[in-house]
Parts: structure tokens; sequence; C-alpha cells
């Protein structure tokens, strides 16, 4: 489902919409407003399984949100 997280320019509120091709333009859920924004999101991807790494974390790296090796949570 094409779920997008969008920004309302009026009332600064957030909201995650579904938008299919074929649906009307989004309002802000709070104000009505029209006026919103498509915010960037950066994809998730979750592992299946209880798979363990050498660092005791889980398989994504047991280095947080963000999966580990990353700027925020080198290894080694």
């Amino acid at each position: 489902m094409p779920l997008f997280d969008f920004v309302c320019r009026d009332c600064q509120a957030q909201s995650e919409q579904l938008v299919r091709p074929s649906d009307p333009d989004p309002t802000c859920p709070g104000c009505g407003s029209g006026k919103l924004m498509k915010l960037l999101s950066v994809p998730v991807a979750h592992a299946s399984g209880g798979a363990r790494s050498e660092s005791g974390g889980s398989a994504m790296g047991g280095g947080g949100g963000c999966g580990g090796g990353c700027a925020c949570h080198p290894r080694g």
C-alpha cells in the first residue's frame, strides 16, 4: 500500500496517509487544509527469526534502530 508521511503547511501537524492514484489529493486530518508537503521517508527492513550476531545483538548488528555498522554505531 502506498503510505506517505505528510506535514501540513498551515498547522504543522504530521500525518501518515494512504494515497492511491485514483484518490483526490489528501487533506490535513487536523485542520482540513489541502496544503500538505510530502516528507521523505527511509525504507525499513526487518530481519526475520531470532538470529544473533557475534556482538550479542540482533541479526541486524545490534547497533540500535539503524542496524549498526553506520556512522552513529561504527563496528570495531
